[in-house]
């Protein structure tokens, strides 16, 4: 074997070496205990299609197709369930003994979503959505966030939190907390692509 060769398989297998080690390790936070047709999870990049109890990552996207579906198990036993066309990041999910150190933040970026909080303390869970960030006071509730057509022609987001127990703090887009006290309470926030914002609060 020449020498130019041998230095090429030295160099592409230290090049392999260093991914390897640069890749970070997969952190499992739950798993997949329903699974409605095709239901995708991404991370770095990397796409699959979900299967009955497969694990599901810290930082992973979690979508599914038309007529799909899937509900997610945390290892605190937090449940969360995806609709449809729905799709949502696993920003960070830490199940810590030390309450300081545990954290369960998301993102559903559109889609339909129900929640039911599972052991972490409650000052743990924030959600995140294109019109609003929700901070959870020991609850379960639906979430809607969808892409919407104004009569102007503009678009907007719609994000509909419906609290069926519990209590919750939402900031919508105007930047004021609004407090959800008690169950039987939905807080919709509507803001457009060109910054305007509506928020209320109705009862079911």
């Amino acid at each position: 074997m020449t020498p130019w060769k041998i230095t090429g398989i030295c160099l592409a297998a230290l090049g392999l070496a260093a991914t390897a080690a640069n890749a970070a390790p997969k952190v499992t936070i739950g798993n997949a205990r329903v699974v409605v047709r095709t239901v995708m999870g991404t991370i770095d990049d990397q796409g699959r299609k979900l299967a009955l109890s497969d694990d599901v990552y810290h930082n992973e996207t979690i979508s599914t197709e038309a007529g799909s579906a899937t509900e997610l198990v945390f290892l605190d036993q937090t449940k969360l369930a995806l609709g449809p066309n729905s799709s949502l990041v696993l920003d960070k999910v830490v199940y810590d003994p030390d309450p300081a150190k545990s954290s369960f933040v998301t993102t559903a970026t559109k889609g339909v979503f129900r929640f039911v909080t599972g052991n972490l303390p409650k000052k743990s869970y924030t959600i995140h959505t294109p019109s609003a960030t929700i901070g959870i006071r020991g609850t379960v509730f639906s979430l809607s966030v969808q892409p919407v057509t104004l009569e102007d022609g503009g678009t907007a987001t719609v994000t509909q939190f419906t609290l069926e127990e519990g209590a919750a703090d939402i900031v919508g887009c105007l930047g004021k907390q609004v407090s959800l006290e008690h169950g039987g309470l939905r807080l919709t926030v509507t803001e457009s692509a060109s910054g305007a914002c509506d928020q209320r609060v109705s009862n079911l």
